[in-house]
């Protein structure tokens, strides 16, 4: 079965957020970072457990508390998936040329700054900027 794209969204974020030795990170963590709700993030991320791309990991002190992390076939996943943006990336920039792909990577930025500024003013519950 393949992986639904905000599975697949919940996969990366976790690779991407993983450090060497960290259990993961628990639900409500993905939640709240994904903004995402509580029963989302539970449908998920059984989704990923159930075809082995993510596991659940109890603390040692606390077996309440549950971490979510990339499997070793999660992590293969990520990076298959990483390559192949790459190289469609890498097609469609050589089929705009030079000019026209410096012309998308410039407005590719301006969106990301204005996407970044906007959820900046979500989290700090600021006013509308006039850009």
């Amino acid at each position: 079965m393949p992986v639904r794209k905000n599975a697949m969204i919940l996969l990366l974020f976790l690779h991407h957020r993983r450090l060497p030795g960290d259990l993961g990170l628990q639900p409500s963590e993905l939640g709240e970072m994904l903004k995402l709700t509580r029963p989302t993030v539970t449908t998920l991320v059984n989704s990923l457990e159930e075809q082995g791309f993510v596991e659940r990991i109890n603390d040692d002190e606390d077996r309440r508390v549950v971490f979510v992390r990339p499997t070793e076939q999660g992590t293969a996943l990520v990076m298959r998936t990483r390559r192949e943006f790459a190289r469609s990336i890498g097609e469609i920039m050589d089929h705009l040329g030079e000019e026209d792909g410096k012309e998308l990577i410039r407005i590719t930025r301006k969106v990301r700054r204005f996407l970044e500024s906007r959820q900046e003013q979500v989290d700090g519950g600021g006013s509308s900027c006039g850009n």
